[in-house]
């Protein structure tokens, strides 16, 4: 048996089936990722329609989204031991659920606030602490499929519940926030399982006087690569930033450039969701063989083409076209982000440093989101090949990390 596979690093027994830890990783990236980060804005739609609360109120309460979904990452990057990390998800995910619940109950602008930045808290713990216990242990042939599996799980969440809301609640507020939080609750269930596992292994290992840490995946790797690992940092800051123009101002382009209603509005959102999962399918069947540094900047060119066709687009077919690229970049690019981080970093660091980086891929999203805000209104058009030079940035940094400099010394 090899070193990796019967290391302390492993959170559960090696004969215990890892496909069900990952999928139950799966299920609790639906939730945070899915579930509360993105299906927001299709209830937010219902809820000024209903008069909960105007246009610039609902911008606002989004903010406040990212910003709960920041410090649930930063917190996560300070928590050091597995014990401290299991405590963290399970209360990251009883919050999030309930807040999902709660909010089917109008509570007015400080109330929904308050909402939006405990499920982002929530979120981000879940986001940047479950991947490495879902994946420690994960055979080195299976990571990268055990990769899209889980982060995959968010995008075909996001889908199901979007088309959940539209069937089950089109004209409810309240209605659609009871949707997804019955969809969250049953997810709940073997997130909870996962997490309940990694306290029971914890106890064993405690009677046995071990100390335990999440690793992602153990490659051997001794000391950082500085180098390559700076230009991935950057690279998925910059995929943050990146993001705005699609997820913030699409209905905008959608209704004032494309005359697009509503409805259509709604299915470039989905054609996101739909590129996200083929994204999450393709990487399962992708040869172990092909390399995850030289597949990031070949995604990156894909996500560029689409913030192109994004920035040119005159028709609902090439917007639709659009979302489906970007949300294909944006679930490849996280995917292949987190397979990547094993090969530069010792296994002890990996949770905190994914924890660092999703920090960093919402600032960016924040700060881009921001700053363009004024924007939106008489400088549409420029704000999107500000989408389209951020892409050409992120592709910069994805040729950057391929470097092998500094990886060969922390090998040795």
């Amino acid at each position: 048996m090899s070193p990796s596979a019967a290391g302390s690093l492993e959170p559960f027994q090696p004969q215990e089936p890892h496909r069900l830890r990952v999928l139950a990783g799966a299920c609790g990236l639906g939730i945070g990722l899915g579930l509360i980060r993105s299906d927001f804005g299709v209830i937010g739609r219902e809820m000024v329609v209903q008069e909960w609360m105007s246009q610039a109120d609902l911008g606002e309460l989004a903010a406040l989204n990212m910003v709960g979904y920041l410090l649930g990452c930063v917190h996560q990057a300070q928590l050091k031991g597995k014990a401290q990390l299991l405590r963290s998800l399970r209360l990251a995910l009883v919050v999030g659920v309930l807040c999902l619940w709660l909010g089917a109950v109008p509570s007015g602008q400080l109330g929904e606030g308050g909402l939006r930045v405990l499920a982002g808290w929530g979120a981000g713990h879940l986001m940047s602490g479950l991947p490495g216990l879902a994946l420690a242990g994960v055979p080195a042939r299976h990571q990268r499929q055990a990769v899209a599996t889980v982060l995959g799980g968010g995008a075909l969440v996001a889908l199901l519940g979007a088309s959940a809301v539209a069937w089950l609640a089109p004209s409810s507020a309240a209605g659609a926030w009871l949707v997804l939080a019955c969809f969250a609750t049953v997810l709940s269930l073997p997130t909870l399982w996962l997490i309940d596992r990694g306290h029971r292994r914890l106890r064993a290992n405690e009677q046995c006087g071990e100390e335990q840490q999440v690793a992602i995946a153990d490659s051997g790797v001794r000391s950082i690569g500085w180098f390559p690992l700076i230009a991935l940092t950057c690279a998925f800051a910059l995929t943050g930033a990146a993001q705005v123009p699609m997820a913030l101002y699409e209905p905008i382009v959608a209704s004032s450039r494309i005359g697009m209603d509503a409805s259509m509005s709604s299915a470039s959102f989905s054609a996101m969701g739909l590129g996200g999962l083929m994204a999450s399918l393709l990487l399962v069947g992708l040869p172990r063989a092909w390399p995850t540094a030289l597949l990031l900047p070949l995604v990156a060119m894909v996500g560029g083409l689409g913030a192109w066709i994004y920035a040119l687009a005159r028709s609902p077919q090439q917007l639709l076209l659009s979302a489906f690229l970007i949300g294909w970049w944006s679930i490849m690019t996280s995917s292949l982000t987190l397979d990547r981080l094993p090969d530069l970093v010792p296994a002890e660091l990996q949770r905190r440093c994914w924890a660092t980086l999703t920090t960093l891929n919402g600032l960016g999203f924040v700060i881009f989101s921001m700053g363009t805000s004024s924007m939106a209104s008489k400088g549409l058009q420029t704000l999107l090949w500000l989408g389209v030079a951020l892409m050409a940035c992120v592709l910069l940094a994805q040729l950057l990390q391929t470097s092998r400099r500094s990886v060969s010394n922390s090998q040795s």
